[in-house]
This record gives structure tokens, sequence and C-alpha cells, in this order.
């Protein structure tokens, strides 16, 4: 979850930041103070070893006078003995006793700011968690309201596509058709997002016959590939079996050729191609289009959640941006990596599919 929102990452690291401060500014007061009461004793004890030395030097008549040598010390005239001064015991008691003061409260108010300041951050993360859910799950409650009626529409569309004598009505259920599925498409992404955000995704692997899965999902957008004077083509060995969920699997493929063919149908491409190799044990699949391509540098961002591309120039490019966000995510849960690449605006772009443990 953190990885995939960077405003969550942040708020985490900024309260691990509050905690580090804040054990750090109670060590600070702890040691300051032991080291202020150590001092106290280490003076303590030098001025007791003072009053010994006093005591040697008494009977030494050319010394200097001890109360000039020795201004903490008291020296009995009579005896010779010498004690530490009552008043330089109180002078540095009140000197201990005002630094380990001044430790306390000065440690003690950036310790409440920081308290306070985990404090403010912890409800702001729990209302933006909160946040969080409720948006998911009025997306989830919408789409599912959406996807029934727009079923039902596009079924209608469909009959009296088949049904018109009129070359207009044609048309326009067409149009129906294609919107009615654009929409489809959208509801799904939607539904697919919020069950991985929720982390309600469950995948089953099983033995799965990879260009057969491909030769399936071609033709779900064949229809919509012709429509736009697009050619797809399926370069895959028939034998080639791979270990994967197979609803992951057509959903990421969807997905992939999906934004293939708004690659080539917002530029001017006319192909798209899909290709699968095996590489040193590992299974890549590849979707090629020769559509309008991306820069270099955008590689790194184009699976990101509600990413599209001409967003970052105030275009506004087709789709919801999640579709390539789905795709990764899947991948990731199928132990797969997937990366896009293209050699600039105009040249087209490749996304790969990578499954290092298949056979």
């Amino acid at each position: 979850m953190i990885k995939r929102d960077p405003s969550k990452a942040l708020q985490v690291g900024f309260l691990v930041l509050l905690i580090v401060s804040a054990t750090q500014v109670a060590y600070w007061i702890i040691e300051n103070v032991g080291y202020t009461r150590d001092v106290e004793r280490r003076f303590a004890a030098l001025y007791a070893a003072d009053a010994a030395a006093v005591a040697e030097l008494s009977d030494d008549a050319s010394a200097a006078d001890p109360d000039e040598l020795f201004p903490h010390l008291e020296i009995s005239p009579d005896t010779g003995l010498a004690i530490v001064s009552a008043d330089a015991l109180d002078a540095l008691e009140r000197e201990s006793a005002g630094r380990t003061n001044q430790y306390i409260w000065e440690g003690a108010f950036f310790l409440l700011v920081l308290l306070g300041g985990m404090g403010v951050l912890t409800r702001a993360i729990r209302h933006d968690a909160e946040l969080r859910r409720r948006q998911q799950n009025f997306l989830a409650a919408v789409s599912h309201e959406f996807k029934s009626p727009l079923a039902s529409i596009q079924l209608a569309a469909e009959t009296i596509e088949l049904r018109a004598a009129e070359a207009d009505s044609k048309r326009l259920s067409q149009r129906i058709v294609e919107d009615g599925e654009r929409l489809l498409r959208m509801v799904d992404n939607l539904l697919d997002t919020t069950r991985l955000e929720e982390g309600r995704h469950e995948l089953a692997p099983e033995r799965t016959a990879l260009a057969a899965v491909l030769r399936a999902s071609v033709d779900e957008i064949a229809e919509r590939a012709e429509r736009h004077g697009i050619a797809v083509t399926i370069d895959a060995p028939e034998s080639l079996t791979l270990s994967a969920d197979r609803t992951a699997l057509e959903t990421m493929l969807r997905n992939l050729l999906d934004n293939a063919i708004k690659a080539c149908s917002g530029g001017s491409g006319q192909s798209i191609a899909v290709r699968v190799r095996q590489d040193q044990g590992a299974t890549e699949l590849s979707v090629i289009d020769d559509g309008r391509g991306f820069s270099p540098e955008d590689s790194a961002i184009m699976f990101e959640k509600f990413y599209r591309l001409g967003d970052e120039l105030r275009r506004s490019s087709p789709g919801t941006g999640l579709g390539l966000y789905i795709a990764k995510r899947l991948a990731e849960l199928s132990g797969a990596q997937i990366d896009a690449e293209s050699a600039g605006p105009g040249h087209g772009a490749t996304v790969t599919i990578r499954w290092p443990d298949a056979e």
C-alpha cells in the first residue's frame, strides 16, 4: 500500500521521524541529567582530594596560603584540617540543579511539541484512511449499479444494429455499442482496482495454454480494432503452457490490448503484435504497437494509478489511467515483472510481462 501511494509513504515517514525525534529528545534529557549529576559527584570528589592535599601541605611552612590555593575549602588554623566549604557545595548543587531544570524544561517542551505533532499526524492519517475507504466503497457501489444497465443498453444496441436496415440506424447503434463497451471497460477497471486495493483479489494458478488465451483476448477486441483500422497479430508457440491464474492473465491482456488500441487510434498506428518468447527458463509476453509512444523517461511512471499520457501538459487522453496500473498489480501478485519502453513520441511502445519461474 505504501509503495503504491506516495502521500501515504510521506505520512508514515514523517510519523517515523517524529517517533525517532521524540526518542532522541527523551534520551537527550536522561543523558544530560545523568551527566550533570556525574559532574557534581566528580567535583565533590576533587574537592575532597584537595582537602586531603591541604592536610599534607599544612606541615610545609614554605607553602602558599591554602585559602588562596583552595578557596572552596575551610581550613582549621588550630588543627590544619581542611574540609569542603558548605558554600562551595551549595554553589555546586545550585549549578547542578539549574542545569538539570534547564534540560528538563527544554526537553519537555520539545517532547511536547513532537507528541502534539504525532497526535495531529495520527489523526490525519486515520481520517485519510477512513476517507479512502469510503471512496472505495462508493466507487464499488456505483460501479455495480452502472454495470447492469450498461450491459442491458449494449445488448439492446447490438440487437438494433443487427436488425436495422437503414445506414443511419446501423451507424448510430454501432456508436452506442462502442460507447457502451468503453463504459463497461471503465466499470470493470474500477471494480478490479477496488478489489486489488482491498486485497480481495485471490489468485488460483493453473497450467494454461497461453496461445489459446491470447486468441480469446484478441477475438474480444478484434471488432473494435477493425473499426479503427488496426491489424492485430499473434506470435506464440501452440505448445507453450504457463502456470498462472487464467482470470488475472485475461485481465492483464485485456488492459494491455485496450491500451495499445488507444495508443494506435490516438496516433497514426495501424498494427498491434502480441508476441511470446522463452528466454533462459522465463516466459516473456510482449504487446507491441506502432502508436503514439511516449518519452523514455515516462516509463517509470506509466503504471501509476490514474496516470495518463499528456496529463502533465493539460491534454486529456482517453481512459481512466487504471488499465496499466491493474496490469502491474496483477503481474506483481502473479510473481511476474512488467515493463514499458518506447523510443519516443510517435515511435510506438512495447509492454512486456516476464514470468521468471515459468517453464
